[in-house]
């Protein structure tokens, strides 16, 4: 099935919105999405829960965020990436997510086994 980029974008969005929000209690303030060959990145904005913010502020904080959201991602990544191997129609072969703390924000790559727009 061929989909447009404005519609897999659209769907990619809206669930990290509202899976981040089911998991962790509260949805991220900005999500965009760029696609690009066999690869999608998006980029999350206002990632921070309220405990993480207060966590922050201890001189081990940034380490437990880190941790627990490491954590969080290797428990749930099965689930995830099942849901954009269905979205693309295509295996993905790599994914990386990173977070900046400070920023409160964070980047996701995801590289799938052929392009995710077929023309």
């Amino acid at each position: 099935m061929n989909r447009t980029r404005s519609s897999i974008e659209r769907e990619v969005s809206n669930f990290i919105g509202a899976y981040i929000k089911d998991t962790l209690g509260r949805g991220p303030r900005d999500t965009e999405i760029k696609i690009v060959d066999n690869v999608l990145i998006f980029f999350i904005k206002g990632i921070l829960t309220p405990m993480e913010k207060y966590i922050l502020k201890t001189p081990e904080g940034k380490s437990v965020v880190l941790k627990s959201r490491q954590l969080f991602v290797e428990s749930t990544n099965e689930e995830y990436m099942k849901f954009f191997e269905k979205t693309v129609g295509a295996k993905v072969l790599q994914n990386y997510e990173s977070w900046d703390l400070e920023n409160d924000s964070a980047v996701g790559v995801l590289v799938f086994e052929r392009k995710v727009l077929q023309n």
